[in-house]
This record gives structure tokens, sequence and C-alpha cells, in this order.
């Protein structure tokens, strides 16, 4: 167990490797990727490009709240801010079918980040009254992502990028409630901040996309 928690991060990224693998192979005819091992190599690039993504916005975000500097503190909402701007220098000549590809790779890593901050103690949830017991914030994001894997995987035929937009939408609005189950000081979070911008961002996205189509 020991073992577990001291290296629970590296676990962590080779596991969402292996678990993101199948849902990008399985959108691999959006792709030019031939084979296998291409997809593999491009899953180990979604996996850097979410790492420096989290942890860039962490610093932004330790900068902005006057905490300073912090190395190794992550921030769910680099992914939706960040790094689509890494994706987009790295694959600005591939499809935006890449961006659906992405939606869905990030989501079992998402799963295994809540189980690493269960088995850590972290990001815990408000306690309930005077009951003892706590909200169950993210056990409820666990449940979340699972559901939003599911909804993405049925609307994954459209082959037109709206998959990540969907995702920023459907996080922030989700976040954006959870968070006031979270501790932290005061009522409202800098987190609810980050779910309104990444809310509009999305949302004038997949209504941009949407209105092309129709």
């Amino acid at each position: 167990m020991n073992f577990i928690k001291e290296n629970i991060l590296y676990i962590s990224l080779i596991l969402g490797i292996l678990a993101g693998y199948p849902l990008v192979r399985n959108v691999n005819h959006q792709f030019s990727l031939k084979t296998g091992r291409q997809v593999f190599l491009r899953c180990c690039l979604f996996t850097v490009v979410s790492v420096a993504s989290v942890m860039l916005f962490a610093s932004l975000e330790g900068l902005l709240s006057g905490q300073g500097f912090h190395f190794g503190a992550v921030s769910t909402y680099g992914l939706y801010l960040i790094a689509p701007l890494f994706l987009l220098l790295l694959l600005r000549r591939e499809s935006r079918a890449y961006f659906d590809g992405y939606a869905l790779y990030v989501l079992p890593s998402m799963i295994l980040q809540r189980i690493k901050c269960l088995i850590e103690g972290c990001c815990y949830g408000k306690l309930i009254g005077t009951t003892g017991w706590r909200y169950p914030t993210r056990e409820m994001e666990i449940v979340f992502y699972i559901v939003m894997i599911l909804v993405l995987k049925k609307h994954n035929n459209n082959d037109d990028g709206r998959l990540f937009p969907l995702l920023m939408v459907s996080y922030s609005a989700f976040r954006f409630f959870n968070e006031f189950m979270r501790e932290g000081p005061g009522v409202i979070h800098l987190a609810h901040l980050w779910s309104i911008a990444v809310f509009v961002i999305g949302y004038s996205i997949y209504a941009e996309f949407k209105r092309k189509k129709a």
C-alpha cells in the first residue's frame, strides 16, 4: 500500500494511457493513425499535454491568488483552457476530430485522478451539518466522468470536433454546483469563476459548430 501511495502519480499516468488507448482506438476512423503503435504514441502525447496543462494552470492560479508558484500542483481547468492551445500548436494540420479523441481520452485519466485524491486524502467535501459525514464530491465527480464517457461515445459519429466543447460545457456546469459542496474559504471559490469561463467558451464553440452544420 505504501508503494502505491508513494508512486500514485506515475501509476495513475500509466493506467490513464492504458485506459484511454481503447477509447482513442475506437475513434481511429476519424484520424490518420494506421497502427496500434501510432495510437499509443498519440495517447502518450495527450498525456504529456494534459500533465503540462494542469500543472501550468495550477501555477498561474497560485500566482493570481497570491499563493505563489507551487511545483507539482494541478488544476483540472488546465485541460479546458490550456490543453486546447497546446493541441492546436502541435496538431494544427490535423482534423478537429483529434479534439474528439482527446475529450474521450482525458475522462479515464480524470477518474484515476479522483481515485488518487481518495487515496491521498485531498479535495474533501464539506461536512454535512454535525453528522461527521462529508459531501461525496470526489465520488460524484467519478460518476460524472463515467456518465460522460457513455454520452460522448454515443455521439462519437459526428466527426466534427464538437465532443470537446460538449465536455467543456458539461464539466463546467457540473463543477460549478459541485464546488459549493467542496471545502474552501467562503461560499464562492475561484473555481466558480473558472467554471463560468469554461462554460461560456465551450458553449460558444459548440454553438458555432452546430450553426455551421445546420
